[in-house]
């Protein structure tokens, strides 16, 4: 039988390479022992990836040596590790000889896929790579700016790169197969460059003013580049810039300055849309007098891709299978070579299979070796290098060039990389398979295509499966955004100059009173809705409704009052774009913060509803022979809740339908701000099913219609979001028992925090600052668990203070509505003129940083909107540090150590968030241990805690209660009873028959 072809060329390749020495990395004996280990044993390699992610931030031989101990005390080590940490401490210099050697080895193994650190550096190696019959991309090494002092440089370097690699070019020796193809002349400089190293705001909800940005900075540096001759190729990254990416990459084809420049991007194959996007790339190249060049790659974040869209509840962007993702590549090996009059191929692959694909389809098609070129990674299966280029191939390496800080993110993606499982390169040079086992087809039949949005079904009331949180809106899909945006039209459309009414409502009754509240829309200051004022008269009255109808609904079965809460949860997911319309309306929240927040109104819907049916079926109690111990949960009675504006959806529906779904009734007194929010979730309710006569919607000011709900004896509890001064007031008031009382009421109070985040002195500052940023200043820093104190440990406070201040001056600050806005208004002109003190504040007691209060151009001058500040080496007396200001404020301290970082992140009275940023075990360890507050946040930011994930709430003068959110919470609208029965019989008893 004669022999597949794709196998026969894939052996002619591997016995072409032969000559070299087959193993996974070129990298030297210690190393080769590393790598072997790390690949047998997956905690051990877990550890030893952290240990080079974190190795350019340590300082010193000591903090080599306390990293080196912390990350692999525990567990199975190679003795050559082993041996070095255990001695260092026996041994004169030990300390110094240990971290010298990791030091040596990381740089060996950073050298193996780097080409140079140095423009000049990479030059020397690349003309070595030439002279060997190898053309090059020079990719300089950079992630994800977050500066821009960070992306001007960048390009700088790009540019300079450029410069380096033209002059040194011209004096290597031609090669017409590297300098020629089928098409005309391939230039000999080579640059890939990242969109998202070139702008700080290279993201979906930013992206116009991120590809703005990159194409300022691109300007100059393609301009050089066709003045030398050399080709810029866009490089791919993570899913969430890949539209970005190649609109960026549009724009520059189709601006007539570039006609005569060579360009190309790469294309993802593991990504279900890749065959589309590749569809649209070359018929961009159609017309173009140099075409374009298109490097199909597989894909270098499957991992991250796959890891984040899970997390997120969405179908994750890649495939599933490494056999679909190999199937898709061959398609569009299939399309490029189909197109090869009008586009170039760069087939970038180490598998032998997929290489060879490429050759046989293009004989098939009558393309010599001229027709396309052949792409691998510098330091990686050499073999697979020599055996092209002896078989006549035209291979391009590519060929990462920089520092090690910005390149250790490539390195360890390498290393990720090619030693997984299904990695062509391990299963070849590592584990030494058989070629025949490793070049056989896909067996794929259909590849799948690209899923559209997640849409999550009503629950099913007769068989609810297994909470699961209700995911966010992907707002890379430009469809999504496009949904929200008509949403938000059609609601101005349809309230244009009118002012909504929100009436009071008790026993299914409206309440209209003479007396109304105004609610704002933040941004603009115009009126959004004209609420009822309630009084105490109608708080006694509700309550009186609400006693009479609270024991017929405490009597339904528990599953009955759960289908209400699931068929509120749909009822919310279906309205879901016109909620967060009227969310930016009424609230000033911007649209990604208004959609989290219905998210979570949502999941306490969902999450409570089962929660209330497994506490139906009783507690765990012990029963003895001849007796049955039966623990139940019954209602409590009336529950006040007061609920506030910053989430004016999400904590409302938590208290409301906690108490309901135990079988309480509610009087709801929402936010004087928010009423008309908060009125969706009544209608929502009892459009789903709920009576009315348990459920009160009384609109007033707190010291009125709240104060009469705290002070009635017919209250059983009292369910409280606001501020600590309040909170203390209403237990005090509370506690007060009166005659006519036979109970004691309880009250569930969450009252804020002073919030720390401790930033190590081996963080990742380019992960911290943009996830402390966030915290401190996402929805104006109007959330409880928002940052509003920053400890920074060591040698990294200035640099943490430039990169923090340049960050926060790219803040987008605008109207709530604009799709860009990243800071957002003040709820009402009392929060604005509390921040404006607090900025004078800032002024007398530090240093200020960054104060965009002159810098807000996209702001409406009615709206209340008061600019980020950030302050740093506050006097300790300030009141900034231990104020709850509830707005974009953030302090700023160095700590000699993380001793002293601890100590100042729990000197306050609050306890409910805290944040550290750290790459050591130990540490991060200790702070778990020691940071007080109910929600600790490592190496993320302190807000977004999912219901179910991260129950949410304090202790300190943060508040009384269980967690929201959490398995606790409904036992606090509930009284645990036992009844114990004594089952003998005249000497027998039926548990034991």
């Amino acid at each position: 039988m004669a022999r597949d072809p794709i196998a026969v060329l894939a052996q002619e390749i591997a016995e072409a390479g032969e000559a070299e020495r087959a193993r996974l990395f070129a990298s030297g004996w210690w190393n080769d022992r590393l790598m072997a280990w790390a690949l047998k044993h997956p905690e051990f390699k877990t550890q030893l990836f952290r240990f080079v992610d974190v190795f350019p931030a340590l300082g010193g031989h000591a903090d080599v040596l306390s990293h080196l101990e912390e990350y692999f005390e525990d567990g199975d080590i190679p003795r050559l590790v082993d041996t070095g940490i255990g001695v260092a401490a026996h041994v004169p210099g030990g300390s110094r000889i240990t971290a010298s050697v990791a030091e040596v080895n990381i740089m060996r193994m950073a050298r193996q896929f780097i080409v140079g650190a140095t423009p000049a550096e990479a030059s020397s190696r690349l003309t070595k790579l030439w002279s060997a019959g190898r053309g090059f991309t020079a990719d300089l090494l950079g992630e994800k700016t977050i500066t821009p002092t960070q992306a001007d440089r960048y390009a700088l370097r790009v540019d300079e790169l450029v410069g380096e690699l033209s002059v040194s070019s011209k004096s290597w020796p031609a090669n017409q197969l590297l300098e020629h193809d089928h098409l005309g002349v391939l230039p000999r400089v080579n640059v890939s460059v990242k969109s998202t190293a070139l702008a700080v705001k290279f993201a979906p909800m930013t992206a116009a003013y991120g590809i703005d940005e990159a194409f300022e900075r691109l300007v100059p540096l393609l301009d050089n580049a066709m003045r030398q001759g050399a080709h810029i190729h866009f490089d791919a990254e993570h899913y969430d810039v890949k539209n970005l990416t190649q609109q960026l990459f549009r724009r520059v084809v189709t601006d007539g300055r570039f006609d005569d420049l060579s360009l190309g991007i790469v294309v993802q194959a593991y990504l279900r849309d890749s065959f589309d996007d590749l569809t649209h790339i070359m018929d961009l190249s159609r017309d173009r007098s140099i075409p374009l060049t298109v490097r199909l790659v597989k894909g270098a974040y499957w991992d991250a891709e796959t890891i984040a869209a899970r997390a997120a509840g969405w179908q994750p962007p890649v495939y599933d299978h490494k056999p679909e993702t190999d199937a898709n590549y061959e398609r569009c090996v299939d399309a490029l070579l189909d197109r090869a009059r009008h586009v170039r191929g760069a087939f970038a692959s180490h598998n032998l299979r997929s290489l060879a694909v490429v050759i046989d389809h293009a004989r098939a098609r009558g393309i010599d070796s001229t027709g396309f070129e052949l792409q691998l990674l510098y330091g990686m299966a050499e073999p697979i290098h020599a055996g092209l280029t002896s078989l006549g191939h035209r291979v391009r390496v590519y060929a990462p060039v920089g520092d090690l800080v910005p390149g250790m993110a490539y390195l360890v993606r390498r290393l990720l990389e090619n030693t997984s499982n299904e990695s062509f390169v391990r299963a070849r040079f590592a584990e030494k398979r058989q070629l025949d086992s490793l070049v056989k087809a896909p067996a794929v039949k259909v590849i799948p295509t690209r899923s559209p949005p997640i849409q999550r079904s009503a629950t099913d009331l007769a068989n609810p499966t297994p909470y699961d949180p209700e995911p966010v809106r992907e707002w890379r899909r430009p469809e999504v955004r496009a949904s929200v945006e008509r949403a938000l039209t059609e609601w101005l459309h349809r309230h244009n100059n009118v002012v909504v009414r929100v009436d009071g409502l008790i026993d299914g009754s409206s309440v209209e009173r003479a007396e109304t509240i105004e609610s704002l829309d933040p941004s603009t200051g115009v009126v959004i809705a004209r609420s009822t004022s309630c009084n105490a008269d109608d708080a006694t009255r509700a309550i009186g409704a609400l006693q009479a109808g609270q024991p017929a609904w405490a009597k339904r079965d528990a599953s009955e009052r759960a289908a209400v809460l699931f068929r509120t949860a749909h009822w919310m997911r279906t309205r879901r774009d016109e909620l967060i319309a009227l969310e930016m309306m009424e609230a000033g929240r911007p649209r990604v913060e208004a959609d989290a927040e219905i998210c979570e109104a949502i999941d306490f819907c969902e999450y409570y509803g089962r929660e209330a049916i497994r506490l139906d079926h009783g507690g765990q109690v012990a029963s003895p022979p001849g007796e049955h111990n039966e623990l139940r949960y019954v209602a409590r009675g009336i529950t006040a809740v007061i609920a506030p504006w910053n989430f004016p959806l999400a904590i409302p529906t938590g208290m409301v339908v906690a108490a309901l779904v135990m079988g309480n009734a509610v009087a709801l007194k929402p936010a004087e701000q928010t009423p008309l929010i908060a009125r969706q979730l009544v209608d929502g309710l009892l459009e789903s099913g709920l009576p009315n006569d348990v459920l009160a919607f009384l609109p007033g000011q707190g010291e009125v219609v709240g104060a009469a709900l705290v002070n009635d004896d017919r209250v059983h509890t009292i369910v409280f979001t606001g501020s600590a001064s309040v909170g203390l007031s209403i237990i005090n008031d509370a506690a007060q028992t009166k005659p006519s009382q036979r109970h004691v009421k309880r009250v569930i109070a969450e009252m804020g925090g002073k919030n720390p985040i401790v930033v190590d002195d081996d963080a990742d500052l380019d992960l911290a600052i943009p996830a402390i940023v966030s915290s401190a200043f996402g929805f104006s820093g109007q959330k409880c668990s928002a940052a509003s104190r920053v400890y920074v440990v060591g040698n990294i406070y200035e640099e943490f203070c430039d990169k923090i201040a340049q960050y926060v001056e790219s803040l987008r600050i605008a109207v709530a509505t604009d799709e860009s806005c990243e800071v957002g208004p003040l709820i009402d002109s009392d929060a604005q003129s509390r921040l404006v003190r607090a900025r004078q504040l800032a002024y007398e007691a530090g240093r200020v940083l960054v104060d965009r209060t002159q810098s807000m151009p996209d702001v409406d001058p009615n709206g209340f909107f008061v600019a980020p500040i950030v302050v740093a080496d506050v006097n300790d007396d300030s009141p900034l540090w231990r104020d709850e200001f509830f707005g974009p404020l953030l302090c700023v301290a160095k700590v000699r150590d993380f001793d002293e970082a601890l100590r100042h992140a729990n000197d306050t009275p609050y306890a409910l968030t805290a944040g550290l940023f750290s790459r050591s075990p130990h540490n991060i360890e200790r702070a778990s241990r020691e940071i007080r507050a109910g929600n600790l946040y490592i190496n993320r930011g302190t807000t977004g805690a999912v219901v179910g994930r991260q129950p949410f709430g304090g202790y300190g003068l943060s508040g009384v209660g269980s967690k929201a959110g959490g398995p606790d919470y409904l036992l606090q609208f509930c009284e645990p009873r036992v009844v114990t029965e004594n089952l003998l019989r005249q000497g027998f008893s039926p548990d034991l028959l």
